[in-house]
């Protein structure tokens, strides 16, 4: 880059901040009135400290009992202390910031204000509550004072999110009510409830902000890509594994969760104390207890405390990765916090006995009600991984979450069996020696949380170095072996035979086979067949659903071996008891199908356009230089590009184009042949953007590539996607950019894809088959307007190619169709099937 381009990037980019500093002028009121606070905090501490304490900050006695009514807003105007203005100056200019730019300033003024009086309000209301219900945390923080400006920052921004695209505004709110509801149920201090309150009251001020605006019903439920369902839910289980944290920096919240939290503070011991209990030389009860405190100390326990929080932060990367390893990884840590917190705390027994519910005064035990709620939440969160599941592709390797759970049962089994025999071995440095069986019954604690153990009997100590290290670092070993291989597992480092199939099969695709639509042979999801060990083995691709084993488009070979190959794989298919069926294959594969008595049922029609003679004259190309003309009037440029060749913006765009078409749908995102997000990211795999003047991309379309001896011959059409604002045209503009392209450079073809379920007139054949997918395709055209697709490609004047869903029993039609619903929708339910069959009649 010459000193000229970075000069005219460095012009830009502060021209971009100049716009973006003007547009937020209440966001710097109120980041100004926090810095000059703060400044008067370093000046006057003493004086200033005493007026904060006395007058300006808001707590129950405050306001009711002192009437310091105005307390609800000026509590929230500054920082507690002058140097929290360091983290929170940042957090105002962006979150609030943000918010202003969505809302508009005046808005943002009277949410800001509201919010903050409304929620403080609000709060003060429950905690009056709590105290004439004799709550005995509600008693606790009446006069607990409270200064926080990040109250009236969450609430305008979950306001804000109203007016955000489908994307931002579902993160927002997921992430943000994730994140405040940890604060209230780890720590439970006043400011958390008032921020969580204030949230809520925000979030519903803004939904009637919107419509008054849109005339859009507030509670409008939008649908999530896969892809974004997965990332909110990785958000939940590393918010989880964060939660404890915060019990660890505050050990005397009130949250409903702390005792959670507690299994994994590492409580330090007093060495004073210790000698003081075993000042005597006999192994009391006392010096037991002293001991079993001291045994937290050191950087083992601390590890081990931390590194089950740690996979669960491994589990949540892999749940966005779509990993079903991850997920059930995740499932196993939060049931072992569960029995943790049942054994630790000795739940079942208490719930039994009359103090559980104290009501003779009025009042309950709250601290075993916390715990109650502190072993059902990882129960629930369990519970809703497990629902999730369908969202998560087939892992490639079958039985790879079983092989993960397998190595982990055998890496604690080695590392136990290690520990037992060199503890044996050294049996006499323990205080007192110890016997098989009191290392057996120890065995378990090496691997908790040291939490769970500060208030257990210590039976085993160690007394020396040798053994203080085994004892104390055993539990850690074990950790870091799970995580180490969930990282393994989850960033799917192929070894073996898994990455020799990968390898394989982007082989044959690259020394060419037969069907525009091969590509998809890559995507997640599928299992591979080879018709035998050599690298040039003829290989099919497939997914088993129901019993059914979908092949996806045709054999992976040269034309020549395609019927060797349908045979061997039928017979490998009614060998392992499936009923084998193949997807989106042409009509030459017709005599191959037809000796082996088997029938075909046209499915869709794939449109392709010969590039070598593509041309835009002519009347009937008339609206496709117009949308080039208008295009090219307004400035819009087609790039010709590759995901991992995008800017961190121009992704985060694509993505919010993504979620905003995803979220007007009224059926959940389809898969199988309709690549989404994820398949965008291979290094093959093009892109082409429509992007305007000011860099925002308006429309982006992406193309699988066909090769014939290691060189591109052709594209196909995949994911194709604008933003509802965009102007008419931007995909008949990307569209015949990408023809011209393939023109110019020599390739031999563009296919426009297929459409499923749709054809064009007199297409396909009479039968029951072929009556029921019509049914189908008439129900599914409103949501996913196939048809319309189809005819809006013909304005290329494409050669349409009709292809064939070819099976060998008629009567497997039934649960065929079933299959392949599944495979396009995988969280198809039978609530969907009425909805959209209700369409059709």
């Amino acid at each position: 880059m010459t000193g000229s381009e970075q000069r005219a990037n460095g012009l830009a980019w502060l021209r971009a901040l100049g716009r973006w500093a003007s547009s937020i002028p209440f966001t710097w009121v109120i980041a100004g009135v926090a810095i000059v606070v703060g400044v008067l905090q370093l000046l006057f501490h003493a004086s200033i400290g005493r007026l904060f304490e006395s007058v300006l900050s808001l707590s129950f006695d405050q306001v009711v009992d002192q009437h310091h009514w105005f307390a609800g807003l000026t509590s929230v105007l500054f920082a507690a202390r002058a140097l929290h203005i360091v983290v929170l100056l940042p957090i105002i200019l962006i979150v609030l910031g943000t918010a202003e730019r969505l809302l508009g300033t005046w808005r943002s003024v009277l949410v800001y204000l509201t919010v903050a009086i409304v929620g403080n309000a609000l709060g003060l209301a429950l905690q009056g509550l709590g105290i004439w219900l004799n709550v005995i945390a509600a008693e606790e923080v009446r006069s607990h004072a409270t200064i926080d400006p990040l109250i009236p920052v969450v609430g305008t921004i979950l306001a804000a999110s109203a007016f955000a695209g489908p994307l931002l505004r579902r993160r927002i709110r997921v992430l943000g009510f994730a994140a405040l509801l940890m604060f209230v149920l780890y720590s439970g201090m006043p400011s958390d409830l008032y921020r969580l309150l204030a949230a809520v009251v925000g979030l519903l001020f803004g939904m009637l902000l919107h419509r008054r605006r849109s005339g859009r019903s507030p509670l409008r439920v939008t649908r999530s890509s896969h892809r974004e369902l997965r990332a909110l839910i990785a958000a939940l289980v590393a918010i989880t594994a964060i939660g404890p944290l915060i019990t660890i920096i505050s050990p005397n919240g009130f949250g409903p969760l702390q005792p959670l939290g507690l299994l994994f503070r590492d409580t330090l011991s007093n060495p004073g104390d210790i000698a003081a209990a075993c000042a005597s030389g006999e192994y009391s009860d006392v010096c037991s207890e002293a001991v079993a405190a001291a045994r937290l100390d050191g950087v083992g326990p601390v590890l081990v405390t931390l590194l089950p929080l740690v996979v669960l932060l491994v589990s949540a990367l892999g749940i966005v990765r779509g990993r079903r390893v991850a997920l059930w990884l995740a499932v196993a840590v939060n049931l072992f916090f569960a029995v943790l917190g049942v054994v630790y705390y000795g739940v079942f027994p208490s719930i039994g006995t009359d103090t559980f519910f104290d009501l003779s005064n009025g009042q309950f035990d709250q601290y075993s009600v916390s715990v109650v709620i502190s072993i059902v939440l990882p129960l629930v969160i369990a519970g809703l991984l497990v629902g999730s599941i369908r969202i998560f592709p087939t892992e490639f390797s079958a039985g790879a979450t079983p092989r993960f759970f397998g190595a982990v049962a055998a890496a604690l089994l080695a590392v136990s069996a290690l520990y037992l025999s060199v503890a044996w071995a050294l049996r006499f440095d323990f205080s007192p020696a110890v016997t098989l069986g009191d290392l057996v019954v120890d065995l378990p604690e090496r691997f908790m949380p040291v939490g769970f153990l500060s208030l257990e009997r210590a039976d085993v100590f160690p007394s020396s170095d040798a053994t203080r290290v085994l004892y104390e670092w055993v539990g850690p070993v074990f950790w870091l072996i799970v995580v180490v291989a969930a990282l393994l597992s989850i960033t799917r480092l192929t070894v073996g035979s898994e990455a020799n199939a990968s390898s394989r099969i982007r082989s044959l695709l690259h020394n060419g086979v037969t069907g525009s639509l091969s590509w998809m042979a890559t995507w997640s999801g599928h299992h591979y067949w080879f018709a035998g060990p050599e690298r040039d083995a003829p290989a099919v691709a497939y997914r088993v659903i129901n019993g059914v084993a979908i092949a996806t488009g045709e054999p992976l070979c040269p034309p020549d071996a395609r019927a060797g190959a349908i045979a061997a794989f039928t017979t490998f298919c009614t060998d392992h008891g499936w009923t084998p069926v193949f997807y989106a294959v042409s009509a030459d594969l017709a005599p191959a199908f037809r000796g082996m008595h088997w029938s075909l049922m046209q499915i869709a029609e794939e449109t392709v356009v010969d590039a070598r003679t593509f041309s835009l004259e002519g009347k009937k190309m008339q609206g496709i230089r117009t949308s080039i003309n208008k295009a090219v009037k307004l400035g819009i440029a087609a790039e010709w590009t590759s995901f991992a060749a995008l800017t961190a913006s121009q992704v985060a765009q694509v993505r919010d184009i993504s979620e905003a078409w995803v979220a007007e749908k009224n059926l959940p995102e389809m898969g199988f042949t309709l690549g989404g997000l994820d398949e965008l990211t291979d290094a093959d795999v093009r892109l082409m953007l429509a992007i305007d003047t000011e860099g925002a991309v308006l429309g982006v379309t992406s193309w699988l590539p066909s090769y014939e001896g290691g060189e591109v011959v052709g594209w196909t059409l995949d994911f194709m996607r604008r933003r509802a604002d965009s102007v008419n045209g931007v995909m008949e503009f990307l569209i015949a950019e990408t023809i011209l392209r393939a023109k110019q450079a020599g390739l031999q073809f563009i296919s426009l894809s297929a459409a499923p379920l749709a054809q064009g007139e007199g297409g396909g054949a009479g039968g029951g088959g072929q009556a029921l997918l019509s049914v189908l395709g008439r129900a599914l055209e409103p949501v996913y307007g196939f048809q319309s697709l189809l005819s809006f490609k013909q304005k290329f004047r494409p050669a349409s190619v009709p292809l064939y869903l070819a099976y060998a029993d008629p009567l497997t039609l039934p649960v065929v169709g079933v299959s392949l619903a599944r495979a396009y929708v995988p969280t198809f339910s039978a609530r969907h099937a009425l909805n959209f069959m209700s369409r059709a009649s």
